[in-house]
């Protein structure tokens, strides 16, 4: 692994020079102030892919996966930035099939592929805090060849020319994107909370979220790269991510991590349950900060997926090493109050990367308690298969270091249109107009609503 400092440049700066090589994702810590959004990454150049849409067997999925990662295999700088290189890729919702067996959809994939990573080895990695920028590469010719130096030297020398030279960055938009359209209407929605609080007063689950689908045509991968960069601006949120992949692009900006691992194995999941609009009179956003904060409902919401995580960790991590180590402390984004909560684990020997994000793949903030069954009522009361929504988007490194968001607040860009899902948590506790006020209320920065969106007819 060769490495090389390069003068201390925003990602938002070198991104525009980039976007256009095949393959480009950018990790996004928009948020750079945030605990957690100390680097973000970019790469393009991918030398291998991986495409996964066919089966449904959790053992054929992690076997191949495993083979097509073990092909490629890579030393890491000690001390130098969490992730050097490795796979960077995404797992759509419609994905859950693979490991929720009994899961089955009544909706078609939302596209061909429901899992797709490629192989990096080169990285810009930007830190934060610190204000460095390093590349890192590996400089490996292929599947199973070893690493070469002098590949790894001109593939840095052609990222760091890219970085060097500033005369050539701007991005010309020729169209403006469509207005957005929104599936369901709010007395739909209000169905879907009756629906939710019959199941919960039957016993069947506690909670379960239910989300609204927008859509719109599909802009030009240039107009889609030029809205993200303006979106970031907008919600600085810290798991945001950008990427081009075979069958979509992504455009995510999301607050929310799923899952993290260290190359030690240390673990960390950190759920978001409670949401609420942050004012610009201070005293006021103070107020709206402890009502969140002292929020019966919030808080109840948000310690059942606490307990979901930890029973989906306590699976695959060693006995009793799974704790939560913050319970719903309020983290703040530019527009909205969050709850946060951190559960920590150490995997266990046995387990590996692949079997962590079985173990909490798709989230629990998401879905619901317990995970099956609210999964099964989001299908049957949801218009459309999820796809990119609610999946998730990270990397795993050569060191088997893992860092994945939750893809809420995420464009899902397909080729036959554009989707943006938007939803909240139900509970017994729920208020129907307050539920569709939350989810219009996460919805209205990505979407630019001014106003409550027509629904299509």
């Amino acid at each position: 692994m060769l490495r090389l400092e390069l003068p201390w440049t925003e990602p938002a700066e070198l991104a525009p020079r980039l976007y256009g090589w095949p393959g480009f994702v950018w990790l996004d810590s928009a948020s750079s102030g945030h605990g957690q959004g100390r680097y973000s990454y970019i790469s393009a150049n991918p030398i291998s892919r991986f495409r996964w849409g066919d089966g449904d067997s959790a053992e054929e999925f992690i076997g191949a996966f495993r083979a097509w990662r073990n092909r490629f295999r890579a030393s890491v700088i000690a001390g130098g930035a969490p992730f050097q290189g490795g796979a960077i890729g995404y797992m759509s919702y419609d994905a859950a099939k693979i490991w929720m067996q009994d899961f089955r959809s009544r909706h078609p994939d939302s596209a061909d592929d429901t899992i797709e990573f490629a192989l990096y080895d080169t990285v810009m990695a930007f830190d934060h805090l610190e204000r460095r920028l390093v590349l890192y590469s590996a400089g490996l010719p292929g599947p199973d060849k070893a690493p070469d130096e002098a590949l790894a030297q001109q593939r840095i020398e052609a990222f760091s020319e890219v970085a060097e030279h500033q005369d050539d960055q701007s991005t010309e938009i020729t169209e403006s994107s469509t207005d957005w359209s929104l599936s369901s209407d709010q007395a739909k929605y209000v169905d879907h909370v009756a629906a939710v609080r019959e199941a919960i007063l039957d016993g069947e689950i506690y909670q379960a979220n239910i989300a609204s689908l927008w859509v719109r045509k599909a802009p030009s991968q240039t107009a889609a790269f030029h809205d993200y960069l303006e979106l970031r601006k907008q919600t600085q949120a810290p798991f945001s991510a950008f990427g081009t992949f075979a069958g979509r692009t992504l455009s995510s900006l999301s607050p929310e991590r799923l899952v993290s691992m260290t190359s030690e194995g240390s673990v960390r999941a950190e759920p978001i349950k409670g949401t609420a609009r942050r004012s610009t009179d201070p005293e006021r956003d103070r107020d709206i900060a402890r009502a969140l904060a002292r929020s019966e409902k919030d808080r109840a919401e948000n310690i059942m997926i606490v307990d979901l995580l930890r029973n989906d960790l306590s699976r695959v991590c060693q006995p009793e090493s799974v704790i939560v180590s913050r319970l719903c402390d309020l983290e703040k984004l530019p527009n909205l109050h969050h709850l946060v909560s951190t559960i920590e684990g150490q995997l266990a020997p046995a387990c590996d990367v692949l079997d962590l994000l079985g173990a909490v793949f798709p989230g629990g903030s998401v879905t619901g308690a317990p995970k099956l069954r609210a999964m099964e009522i989001i299908d049957a009361l949801e218009p459309a298969a999820r796809g990119a929504f609610c999946g998730s988007f990270g990397y795993l490194g050569f060191d088997d270091a893992c860092d994945f968001n939750i893809m809420i607040r995420t464009i899902d860009h397909l080729p036959d249109g554009d989707r943006y899902w938007s939803g909240a948590g139900l509970t017994l506790l729920s208020d129907a107009e307050a539920e569709w006020a939350e989810v219009q209320l996460k919805a209205e920065r990505i979407l630019s609503l001014q106003s409550p969106v027509a629904a299509v007819q």
